[in-house]
């Protein structure tokens, strides 16, 4: 067995709290990643060093079932209860709250009434709308094709929420240019920044990051929260996600178990017409498409040469590597996966900056983060507007 050394940095002083563990693993295949994720979540990768935030249950896991894999343990105390005030970290406020995010749509929904509308395609867990916006001319009434763009299915990842947020902004305050008018006339496009509120807002309770994943549904005495990203139906209950309630990758009960995920399914089925969804994560700096969970390849050729095409051309702007999400490692009953074997929606999941961070820095990346990954992702986002209407075009 390999020695694991065991690092204690404090976060917070507070002896209210909990800790979290960075783990890193020598791992250089997709066979011995997969083995890692069948136990917890992967974060990222350096080389053959991949990593994670685990809590103590899957700090367990690992030293129980995998390891042989582990090269290194940095523990960190996380102040969990510090207060109610829903903000962030100073020096990272720029980052929109959920009631900020909801008044910047009030905002931008009166200042464009003619072709932004706000809208909830349900509540969270807790409660909280999940708000959305639909960028289209109200008037021109038609069947146009639709694009789906989410972000912030983890709690932790932020900057998911604020890079849709403001690329849904930039686009409609660009409506002057003629290709915007042209997809604002042709498309119904759909951003759904925060998936997660609960998680997010707690994740920055009382001014203080906790590395929090998933939702806030309790799950049993001291453990809650389930992995919005395990609990679609395709795949459920396969590789790469836990059974077990304390786990960062719990799947839920049952698929679509989870009101936020239960939104995003009847909103899918209500609107036909969406024909590309992309949802955006942090961080690792990848273009992730189906499958996720097996390392089996999408089987028709057409389909696979669309989504390989597609993901490569988006590279040569945000510079991302694009894969098949498997060759990552496997994880099952993730929104791509359930969008495409159910629906046959084209789906990208989109891991955000930075490509590489040690420790919690990550998911934190400050908020000078927050331009650069705008800039990267717009034509990105632009260009798959434009093939809402017919993935296939880029092959035909």
């Amino acid at each position: 067995m390999k020695k694991v050394l065991i690092i204690l940095s404090i976060i917070s002083s507070t002896v209210l709290g909990r800790e979290m563990h960075l783990v890193e693993f020598s791992a250089n295949s997709p066979e011995e990643r997969s083995l890692i994720s069948n136990v917890i979540h992967l974060d990222g990768m350096n080389g053959d060093t991949v990593f994670s935030m685990v809590n103590d249950h899957d700090l367990n896991q690992i030293i129980s079932y995998i390891p042989f894999l582990l090269s290194n343990v940095t523990t960190f105390k996380i102040e969990d209860n510090p207060g109610q005030e829903e903000e962030y970290p100073q020096g990272d406020e720029k980052y929109y709250t959920y009631a900020e995010m909801v008044e910047k749509f009030r905002e931008l929904e009166k200042s464009y009434p003619e072709f932004v509308r706000m809208f909830s395609i349900g509540k969270s867990f807790e409660g909280r709308e999940l708000w959305a916006l639909h960028l289209t001319y109200q008037k021109v009434k038609k069947s146009k094709p639709g694009i789906l763009i989410t972000g912030s299915h983890h709690a932790r990842e932020h900057l998911s929420t604020d890079v849709p947020l403001r690329i849904a902004e930039r686009f409609i305050k660009n409506s002057s240019n003629m290709n915007v008018q042209e997809l604002l006339l042709n498309r119904d496009i759909y951003f759904l920044p925060m998936v997660n509120p609960d998680g997010a807002m707690w994740d920055i309770r009382g001014r203080n990051y906790k590395i929090w994943r998933k939702n806030m549904r309790s799950a049993g005495r001291a453990a809650y929260g389930v992995d919005l990203n395990r609990n679609y139906s395709h795949g459920w209950g396969g590789p790469g996600s836990s059974d077990r309630a304390a786990s960062d990758i719990y799947r839920g009960v049952s698929p679509f178990s989870e009101p936020e995920t239960q939104a995003i399914k009847k909103f899918v089925e209500e609107n036909e017409n969406i024909n590309v969804l992309l949802s955006f994560h942090s961080f690792s700096e990848l273009i992730l498409y189906p499958w996720g969970n097996t390392n089996s390849p999408i089987p028709n050729e057409r389909d696979r040469r669309a989504y390989e095409r597609m993901a490569e051309e988006m590279s040569r702007w945000n510079d991302y590597r694009p894969m098949q999400a498997s060759e990552l490692y496997v994880a099952s009953g993730d929104t791509c996966d359930w969008a495409w074997a159910d629906h046959q929606i084209f789906c990208f999941t989109f891991e955000l900056s930075p490509q590489y961070q040690w420790g919690p820095g990550g998911f934190y990346p400050g908020s000078e983060a927050i331009d650069p990954a705008v800039n990267d992702n717009y034509d990105p986002v632009v260009y798959l507007i434009n093939l809402a209407d017919n993935p296939y075009k880029v092959i035909d």
